[in-house]
């Protein structure tokens, strides 16, 4: 029987779970959000067994990196993996996406050059929320800190490019690496900068 997926629930509509992954030193965080034809995934982890609803609508990765779990539970789920355009995901049935776009109406998906491959945050207006992927982490016992400068393609252009991402302020963001921040996120993230 497979692992239960423990969820934590930052703020509704939101699911969170993690898990440290030793190959990689990290702890490894996926999230779903309640959209409006269902639940979207994005970064899965873990198996997607047992899931407390059947509605996943699309699997969402934020950049090339993550592929993780995004096979196993797009063929639980029998929906799209969305991938940033240019990145060749192996996974049968992935589609792309491009910055201004998203899987997802009413959500924009920004490019972050500099960041690793593909490297895109997701604007969620209703929640007024932002899912990155690897250019912000939030890790326990260290908070929240930019991609380290080794694992960028262009660090200045990274920050440039989350300048750009901070001139709508938004109140929360999730992380494919740490936990939540529920309120001052742009404020907050604006201090790295």
């Amino acid at each position: 029987m497979p692992d239960p997926i423990l969820f934590h629930e930052p703020f509704p509509g939101v699911r969170e779970w993690s898990v440290f992954s030793p190959a990689h030193r990290v702890e490894l965080t996926a999230h779903a959000l309640n959209g409006p034809q269902g639940w979207v995934v994005f970064d899965p982890i873990g198996r997607p067994d047992p899931w407390p609803e059947s509605a996943v609508s699309a699997i969402v990765l934020t950049n090339g990196n993550h592929g993780r779990a995004a096979a196993s539970w797009r063929e639980r789920f029998a929906c799209p993996v969305w991938a940033p355009g240019g990145i060749d995901m192996e996974i049968a049935g992935s589609r792309s996406y491009e910055t201004g776009m998203s899987p997802v109406p009413g959500w924009t998906a920004q490019s972050l050059c500099g960041g690793g491959p593909g490297e895109t945050a997701f604007r969620v207006p209703e929640m007024d929320l932002v899912v990155f992927g690897d250019a912000v982490v939030n890790l326990p016992g260290r908070g929240l800190e930019l991609l380290p400068a080794k694992y960028c393609s262009d660090p200045t252009a990274l920050r440039e490019s989350l300048r750009r991402l901070l001139t709508e302020p938004f109140g929360r963001a999730v992380f494919a690496h740490g936990t939540a921040l529920v309120g001052l996120a742009s404020v907050r993230l604006g201090a790295l900068l």
